[in-house]
């Protein structure tokens, strides 16, 4: 892992807390579509995110010549930039409706394909802290499977943001991709606690609003989720054996 790359990641990770200042604590509590938008506490998953990035940029220091610091260090400093730019667009929903719509939903498709790369590159490479970087990447790239297809839907004008139909097909387009990257790629554990955390808080929103069928489809694809992971699971573990 070159220099150039520890720094590039330490700086981005630092600039995670720190760009947090820059969009007020409330500015995702109102607003169309929060039927299924996870309750505040639900967020507190990128606390630990943030918290996961910053410990492996540390790490990256004195275990650079690691080979799976060296697959996901430029993935993984995308990402962290991106919830940077993130949190910029989102600082703009005051004053630019639609540039905040673009730029949000933009960014979070680079942040879920750049950890996409990673979670493949990981596939394939043996290192440690294995744990450590490949459950960080687990964790951000599982709650930014289900959040990117909320985003859009609370993008929306409010006539389609609050629609039902809308948001049902915001959460069956969520557990679509949950689920396809957890038969393609095989991801982490962590990955599988994120998206499960992620439709439990939307269910959870979705029954205080009275809003079953996309309370229904959440509870589904959270189950969906979990019954796919186990099953590429056994199905590796079986293939490891007969290796």
């Amino acid at each position: 892992m070159s220099l150039l790359a520890r720094v590039f990641l330490s700086l981005t990770a630092v600039a995670m807390p720190a760009s947090t200042v820059l969009v007020p604590s409330n500015s995702f509590e109102t607003g169309p579509g929060q039927a299924i938008t996870p309750p505040g506490a639900f967020f507190a998953i990128w606390g630990v995110v943030i918290l996961g990035c910053l410990a492996t940029a540390i790490v990256s220091w004195w275990r650079y010549d690691s080979a799976i610091f060296r697959v996901v260090a430029w993935p993984l400093v995308v990402a962290q930039a991106g919830f940077c730019v993130w949190l910029i667009c989102a600082g703009l929903q005051s004053t630019s409706v639609t540039a905040a719509a673009i730029g949000t939903i933009a960014t979070f498709a680079l942040i879920l394909a750049s950890l996409l790369v990673a979670m493949s590159r990981l596939r394939g490479v043996v290192g440690s802290p294995r744990w450590l970087v490949a459950g960080t990447v687990g964790l951000y790239a599982g709650w930014s499977s289900a959040a990117i297809w909320l985003n859009v839907v609370t993008c929306l004008p409010a006539s389609l943001a609050d629609s039902v139909a809308v948001q049902s097909l915001g959460v069956v387009g969520a557990a679509v991709t949950i689920v396809a990257i957890i038969i393609l790629l095989r991801p982490y554990v962590t990955y599988l606690i994120a998206v499960v955390w992620a439709l439990v808080g939307v269910s959870l929103s979705a029954a205080n609003f009275g809003v079953w069928i996309p309370f229904g489809l959440a509870v589904v694809g959270a189950i969906a989720a979990l019954a796919v992971w186990v099953i590429t699971a056994r199905e590796k573990t079986s293939v490891a054996h007969v290796g």
